[in-house]
């Protein structure tokens, strides 16, 4: 066998790539994001996981700005959006972005884009439309729809990065080789031995709130600012 014969035989056995495309790197953008993080993200490393050169990423997307917002809105589809829903339309509202915190907060800090301005993808847009259709359901006043929105819509986004960003922490500790339940237990109770150290004299409000940081819930408190929020914008 010639040397041209064999590496004709290796290109016919070799599989051949998928087809690239937006929808390609677009996921594979979201999963470097779930893996390290939106800074992670490049041209570079993105064709470098697609088999291709950089290059040939912009005939799908304009830049890394697009590419981050789209994979933003490829992370909102697993968001259900209702049409019809309850008859409460608060506990819908409340239900909504509830779900998207959730979602969001599963690929690391991808709501930071959310945080920069605010986003036109299809799914973004669909949540949008049923945020606002719930608003106006629950007696809102038209010149207040937008801005109400927006409100929820930064809620949303900070609160994610926030649930996210101490996930990461977590996981970076449990990583370590010394990782014990006792160190993780201190980890989280960073901001109680602040608390503790605090002179209650000069602090008397916070040291005397201290105990609630152990019986405090992340849910709970969640489920309090929300129905804040709502509560604030609707009376």
């Amino acid at each position: 066998m010639t040397p041209d014969t064999h590496r004709s035989d290796s290109a016919r056995t070799r599989p051949a790539k998928p087809p690239l495309s937006r929808e390609a790197i677009v996921r594979t953008a979201l999963l470097l994001i779930d893996e390290s993080g939106i800074d992670a993200v490049s041209m570079r490393k993105v064709a470098t996981r697609l088999d291709t050169a950089a290059a040939s990423l912009y005939v799908y997307v304009a830049d890394r700005k697009d590419l981050l917002e789209a994979a933003y809105d490829l992370a909102l589809a697993d968001v259900p959006v209702g049409h019809g829903g309850p008859a409460d339309w608060r506990a819908e509202l409340e239900g909504l972005v509830t779900d998207q915190i959730h979602v969001l907060a599963t690929h690391d800090d991808i709501a930071l884009v959310a945080l920069v301005e605010a986003q036109v993808g299809p799914n973004a847009l669909a949540i949008t439309e049923r945020v606002l259709a719930l608003l106006r359901r629950g007696g809102l006043a038209e010149g207040s729809l937008l801005a109400a929105a927006d409100l929820l819509d930064q809620y949303t986004a900070s609160t994610a990065v926030e649930r996210a960003s101490w996930a990461r922490r977590v996981r970076a500790e449990a990583e370590r080789a010394d990782v014990s339940d006792a160190s993780m237990q201190a980890a989280r109770n960073r901001l109680g031995r602040v608390y503790d150290a605090l002179p209650e004299t000069e602090f008397p409000e916070i040291r005397a709130l201290r105990a609630q940081l152990d019986e405090s819930d992340p849910d709970d408190r969640h489920r309090w600012k929300l129905g804040a929020i709502i509560t604030g914008i609707t009376s």
